[in-house]
C-alpha cells in the first residue's frame, strides 16, 4: 500500500476509524469539555484577554487602527471576531469564551482525523488524549485569543490538505484555501505553520495536482493582501524586548517540563509511552519517510524560527506560539503507538488521562491558579473594604494597569467616585509615601500585579503597620494594612538585620567616628558610614523572596541628596544595583522611610550572592539616620505559577 492509498484507507467518514475508536474519542472529546467547561461562568479572563477587549471600540475602523495596528502584535483576525461577538452577544466572561473552547476541542477531533489517516488509531487517540488532558492545551483553550484559534485552523488546514492529498476533491481544496486564510489573520506563529504546510503539501501532491494547490495558495494570498501593511509595520516593531527575555540555554528543558506539568509521573508516563512508540516501530514498521519528514518540519521549524529571532534579532518565543506546532511534533514522537491493539490502545489512553488530569489539578492546580484574577480581587476587595468601613477611612492603591481595573469597573457597573483610590503604577516612591502620609484614616488596600514596584508594601507597612489581610494570586496580589489593630493579623516578613539608637543587631560594619544620639546616627559632612552585608543564601528559602531595606530617617532640608542603597555582588562583581531616593521636594519635610527592594530572582543563574545596603547622603547635608532595617518577606509562590512550576500554594492562597 503506498502512501496516498494508506491515508484514504478510512474514506471520507466525518469521524473515521472503526467503532471502538470513535467512541474512544468521543470519551476523549468529552473529558476535554469537562475540563474547559468547568464552572465556566467563573472562570475570570486574564491579562492578556483583558488587553484585547479593552482595546474593542465602537466601530471597526476604530478598532483596527488603534486596537490592532498602533495598539498590538498580533494580525486582526482575532480582534476582529471578538468586535463582531461582542457585540452579537456581551461581554460576559461565559460569552466571551465560548467560541474558544468549542475551536479547541474542535482542533482534537481534526487531529484525530489526520493523525488516524497518517498512522493509525493508537497514535490519534494518545494524541487526542494528551490534548485533551495536559495543561498546555486545557489554560489556552479557554483564553478568548489566538491560541485555541490558531490551533484549530492550522488543525482544519491540515485535516484538508490530507484528505486532498488522498481524494482530490476540490471542496477540499477550497477548505484547505479558506484554511490558509484563517490561519494567516489569526497569529503570526499558525501564518508561520501555515505557509511549512502548503509548501509539503505542494511537494506531495501528483503532478497533476500541483496547479489546483498553487491557484487555492495564490487565492489564499489574495485574501491576505489587505494585511500586509499591518503585518509589516508590526514586524517593524521588533519584538517583545520590553518584558520578555531571549530563551536560556535551558528554555526547551523548561518547555519540556511545562508540557509534563513540572510532574515526574507524567514526565515518566510520557516518556514511556515515547520509548514504546519507537520500539514499536522499529518492530513493526514506521510511517512512510515523506511522513516523518513532513511531521519532523511542522513540529520542529516554527520552534527554530522562533528561537533564532528570539537570540537574533528580538525576543518572541513563548509557549503560546508553540501550539500549533506542538501536536506534529508529539505525532511523530507517538507515531509507532498505531500498532497498539484496541484493548492496549484504550488502556493506555485511559492511564495518561487519568495522570494527565490528576497532575492538572493537584500538582499544576489548575483551578486554584486561573479561576481567581488579581484584578477582579482588587476591585471586590477594595468594594468590600469601603462598604465596611467607609470611603473615608479606605485608601485603595492600585499598583496595575489601571484599564484593567477600569474594565472590571464598567463591567460590574460601580459608581464613579465609590472608591477612595489612587493609581500607582510607575509612580515615585516619594509621591506614594506623600500619598500615604496624607491619609488620615485606618487602612490602606494595596493590589498589585507583576511589573508593580516591590518597595510599596514596605512603603505602606511603615505607616500602616499591621497586615490584616494578604492574598497571593497568578500574577498578582491583594494586601490590606492597617493603622489599628486587627482581630486576625497577618505575618508575612521577618527581620534580618536592624539598627537604631537603642539596639543594633546584625553583622552591621558602622564608622566608630560617626556621631549618635538617642535621635539616630548623623551623617551630616559624609557620605557614608553604616553597612550591612549578607549572604543572600542563608537567609532566603525561595529565590524570589524579597529582601526589603528599610531606611527611616529626619532632619533633611528642602535640598538634600539622598537615598539608600542595595548592591547585590557576585564573586566580586556588583550584578544588581537600585537605590530608594529621598526627594524631600516630594516628600516634604520631616521624618520619612526610604525603601528598597532586591531578591535573588532579581539576577537569574547568579550564584554565592552577597547583599550590601547602605545609606548614600551625596551632598553631605544634614540627614539623621533613625532606624536601618533588613528584612525578608515571604515571596508569591502563585505569581509565576501559570507557566512556571509550583511547589506548593503558600500560606495566602485565595479563597
Amino acid at each position: 500500500m503506498d502512501w496516498r492509498a494508506h491515508i484514504a484507507r478510512y474514506g471520507q467518514a466525518i469521524i473515521p476509524g472503526e467503532p471502538w475508536a470513535r467512541r474512544a474519542l468521543l470519551a476523549i472529546l468529552l473529558l476535554g469539555a469537562v475540563l474547559r467547561f468547568w464552572d465556566l461562568p467563573h472562570l475570570p479572563y486574564t491579562h492578556d484577554e483583558l488587553s484585547a477587549l479593552t482595546r474593542l471600540h465602537p466601530t471597526l475602523k476604530e478598532t483596527i487602527t488603534d486596537g490592532v495596528i498602533a495598539n498590538d502584535t498580533h494580525p486582526p483576525g482575532v480582534q476582529v471576531f471578538e468586535w463582531a461577538w461582542t457585540r452579537l452577544f456581551s461581554y460576559e466572561e461565559a460569552d466571551v469564551k465560548l467560541p474558544f473552547i468549542l475551536m479547541s476541542l474542535a482542533a482534537i477531533a481534526l487531529l484525530y482525523r489526520f493523525a488516524l489517516a497518517w498512522t493509525g488509531p493508537g497514535a490519534a487517540l494518545m494524541l487526542a488524549t494528551l490534548l485533551a488532558t495536559l495543561q498546555y492545551s486545557v489554560f489556552y483553550g479557554q483564553l478568548a485569543r489566538p491560541y485555541a484559534a490558531g490551533l484549530f485552523t492550522t488543525a482544519l488546514l491540515a485535516d484538508q490538505l490530507t484528505r486532498w492529498l488522498a481524494f482530490q476533491r476540490p471542496r477540499m481544496l477550497v477548505g484547505a484555501a479558506i484554511a490558509m486564510v484563517l490561519s494567516a489573520y489569526t497569529h503570526h506563529f499558525s501564518l508561520l505553520l501555515a505557509a511549512i504546510m502548503t509548501i509539503t503539501a505542494l511537494l506531495l501532491a501528483r503532478p497533476s495536482g500541483r496547479r489546483a494547490w498553487l491557484l487555492a495558495c495564490g487565492a489564499a494570498a489574495m485574501a491576505y493582501l489587505p494585511n500586509i501593511p499591518i503585518f509589516l509595520t508590526q514586524l517593524g516593531q521588533g519584538g517583545l524586548q520590553g518584558w520578555l527575555r531571549p530563551p536560556s540555554p535551558g528554555w526547551l528543558a523548561d518547555y519540556a517540563a511545562y508540557i509534563a506539568h513540572w510532574s515526574p509521573f507524567l514526565g515518566g508516563a510520557l516518556l514511556i509511552a515515547m520509548v514504546a512508540s519507537v520500539a514499536l516501530a522499529g518492530r513493526k514498521g514506521a510511517i512512510p519517510r515523506g511522513a516523518t519528514w513532513m511531521l519532523a518540519a511542522w513540529g520542529s521549524l516554527p520552534l527554530l524560527v522562533g528561537y533564532a529571532y528570539s537570540v537574533w534579532r528580538a525576543p518572541v518565543l513563548q509557549y503560546s506560539m508553540l501550539l500549533f506546532s506542538f501536536p506534529y511534533i508529539a505525532l511523530l514522537l507517538l507515531q509507532g503507538l498505531r500498532h497498539l491493539r484496541p484493548a492496549s490502545a484504550i488502556l493506555a489512553c485511559a492511564i495518561l488521562a487519568a495522570m494527565a488530569t490528576h497532575s492538572l489539578a493537584h500538582v499544576r492546580r489548575h483551578h486554584l491558579v486561573t479561576y481567581h484574577s488579581k484584578y477582579e480581587a482588587i476591585l471586590r476587595e477594595g468594594i468590600s473594604e469601603t462598604k465596611a468601613l467607609g470611603r473615608d477611612r479606605v485608601l485603595v492603591l492600585v499598583d496595575a494597569p489601571w484599564h484593567m481595573i477600569d474594565f472590571y469597573k464598567r463591567h460590574w457597573g460601580v459608581p464613579e467616585g465609590e472608591l477612595n483610590e489612587v493609581n500607582i503604577m510607575g509612580m515615585p516612591q516619594a509621591r506614594v509615601d506623600s500619598i500615604l502620609a496624607a491619609h488620615g484614616g485606618d487602612a490602606v488596600l494595596l493590589g498589585r500585579s507583576n511589573g508593580a514596584d516591590d518597595e510599596n508594601p514596605a512603603l505602606v507597612q511603615q505607616r500602616f503597620a499591621r497586615l490584616a489581610m494578604r492574598r497571593d494570586m497568578a500574577e498578582g496580589q491583594v494586601l490590606i494594612f492597617s493603622r489599628s489593630p486587627v482581630a486576625f493579623e497577618r505575618f508575612d516578613r521577618d527581620t534580618l538585620a536592624a539598627a537604631d539608637a537603642q539596639d543594633i543587631s546584625g553583622p552591621w560594619q558602622i564608622a566608630a567616628h560617626l556621631p549618635r544620639d538617642s535621635s539616630g546616627w548623623s551623617l551630616q559632612g559624609g557620605e557614608f558610614g553604616l553597612l550591612v552585608e549578607i549572604a543572600l543564601d542563608t537567609v532566603v528559602d525561595r529565590q524570589d523572596d524579597l529582601i526589603e531595606i528599610i531606611m527611616e530617617v529626619e532632619g533633611f532640608d528642602t535640598t538634600a541628596d539622598a537615598g539608600v542603597v542595595a548592591e547585590l555582588r557576585s564573586a566580586d562583581s556588583t550584578v544588581f544595583y537600585r537605590t530608594g531616593e529621598l526627594r524631600p521636594a516630594i516628600r516634604g519635610e520631616g521624618r520619612t522611610s526610604l525603601v528598597v527592594c532586591v531578591s535573588p530572582s532579581y539576577v537569574p543563574g547568579a550564584k554565592g550572592l552577597l547583599l550590601r545596603a547602605y545609606p548614600h547622603n551625596r551632598d553631605k547635608g544634614p540627614l539623621i539616620v533613625r532606624s536601618f532595617r533588613v528584612m525578608r518577606r515571604a515571596a508569591n509562590p502563585l505569581r509565576d505559577a501559570v507557566l512556571g512550576p509550583m511547589t506548593w500554594p503558600g500560606r495566602f492562597p485565595p479563597e
